[in-house]
């Protein structure tokens, strides 16, 4: 075998065994999501119980069935294109 060839193959199975490592032996990044074994700072405690006292949002959809919504009209105005300017300008009127 070839120096060069050698030297390429031991190349390749570090890179695979690298490779290996952090897909299955290296333990996944934490998401930051609180879990029931991990404490949690007071600023995350208070968060966590303010954002369950707050209540979900509802929407009033009574207005779509009003009949002054109902009696409202789209006032669409056409947008006439206007002829453009010049190609350049900032050249002189000359040119």
């Amino acid at each position: 075998m070839n120096k060069n060839t050698i030297i390429a193959i031991v190349i390749g199975f570090v890179l695979l065994t690298a490779a290996g490592y952090f897909l299955f032996v290296k333990p996944a990044p934490s998401t930051g999501a609180l879990s029931a074994s991990e404490p949690a700072s007071p600023e995350e405690t208070m968060f966590v119980n303010l954002a369950a006292q707050l209540e979900p949002l509802g929407f009033d959809t009574s207005i779509l069935s009003d009949p002054r919504f109902l009696a409202l009209v789209d006032l669409h105005t056409a947008v006439i294109a206007e002829p453009t300017g010049r190609r350049d300008p900032f050249a002189p009127f000359g040119k």
